[in-house]
């Protein structure tokens, strides 16, 4: 008995110390209607979850105060086989707990669905998201505008995301604002986050819940729910190359092509690893993976930085996704893509000098 209740006060203190003592209660404490209910799903299953475990651990508990050995008034049917009042309630209520469970599964995957649209009076935000090795990217293709890290939109106004990813699976969460969704190459995924009020000033924290490789966790980004008036100002700003007097912490860059997303990749590899496959290299084949390793670096030990671009390349979200989808039903994009990527190269290199001047 004392090393049981030894064991819960544990438990207890352990769980108080890892939400209630500065923790972050996130979860419970939610900024949108989707994060609010996908919170109160998950309460209302362990609410009636506990209806049999609280009991279950009580009686646990009495049974073996009740009928400890010392306890000689107990009493004592050495010959007792069956009891269906029993039977009834441990088998009844656990019945009815999951299929009150089962009915709240089905309803709350359809109420809550990422793919579906949220109810408001406003238009939704389009924000087309792109899993980068390792950072997130974000392109507003109505505001022809892209940042790095960072996302920004109207409180109380729809944002209809559309992810994919440039590299490995990833996970996409805002834990005040949506569960998670994955990103992954070759595919589209979708995510409807609405906020009910503006955000802090530090804004909502975001990061990829997948782990992806040892840069994984710099993938980390911020969400900023604005006014109407802010979301609009901070637009323009970038639209006109002055991003920095809404953030002064980002880097205000011109275009985002082809060739500029291309050098946003980060290396995936450690420095003692890059060191160990040049050492190593015998073959070819080995030596020209060790090449590339050492030109792509080692993989980045802090985020990339907040960057605002005032201008995107038409299609780029598109060309990111048929990239891994050569040959697929028929169609050859390898050619076009490669043309594409040509003609960006040179656009990039006609506009990079100014990009230096802006924000470098």
């Amino acid at each position: 008995m004392r090393q049981t209740i030894l064991a819960v006060l544990s438990l207890s203190a352990m769980a108080a110390l890892l939400t209630g003592c500065g923790g972050d209660m996130v979860l419970l404490n939610s900024k949108g209607p989707v994060a609010q209910g996908q919170s109160d799903l998950m309460m209302t299953a362990i609410y009636l979850m506990l209806l049999v475990v609280i009991p279950s651990a009580l009686m646990a508990l009495w049974f073996g105060w009740k009928y400890r050995a010392s306890n000689k008034d107990a009493d004592y049917q050495p010959t007792w086989a069956h009891s269906t009042a029993i039977e009834v309630v441990v088998w009844g209520i656990p019945c009815i707990i999951i299929a009150i469970l089962a009915w709240l599964t089905w309803w709350g995957s359809h109420k809550y669905d990422p793919y579906r649209p949220l109810e408001s009076d406003k238009a939704p935000l389009t924000v087309q998201v792109i899993a980068e090795q390792f950072k997130w990217i974000f392109i507003y293709p109505e505001q022809n505008i892209a940042t790095v890290n960072e996302i920004r939109f109207p409180e109380k106004t729809p944002v209809s995301l559309k992810l994919t990813s440039n590299f490995t699976m990833n996970s996409f969460f805002i834990p005040a604002l949506s569960g998670q969704i994955y990103a992954m190459a070759g595919m589209q995924t979708h995510l409807n986050v609405l906020a009910n009020e503006t955000s802090p000033a530090e804004g909502y924290r975001g990061f990829s819940s997948n782990y992806s490789g040892y840069g994984f966790s710099q993938m980390r980004f911020r969400a900023h729910s604005v006014t109407d008036a802010q979301f609009a100002e901070w637009v323009a700003a970038v639209k006109a190359g002055n991003g920095t007097s809404i953030n002064p912490n980002a880097v205000q860059k011109t275009v985002l092509d082809q060739a500029e997303f291309a050098s946003l990749r980060d290396g995936n590899r450690s420095h003692k690893q890059i060191a160990a496959m040049v050492r190593n290299a015998k073959t070819d084949l080995e030596k020209e993976l060790a090449a590339t390793a050492e030109k792509e670096g080692p993989y980045k030990t802090q985020p990339h930085p907040v960057t605002y671009y005032s201008s995107v390349e038409q299609g780029l979200f598109e060309s990111i996704i048929n990239k891994y989808m050569s040959n697929y039903h028929g169609a050859d994009h390898s050619a076009a893509a490669g043309a594409h990527e040509a003609a960006s190269s040179e656009a990039h290199a006609a506009v990079e000098p100014a990009s230096q001047v802006v924000g470098e």
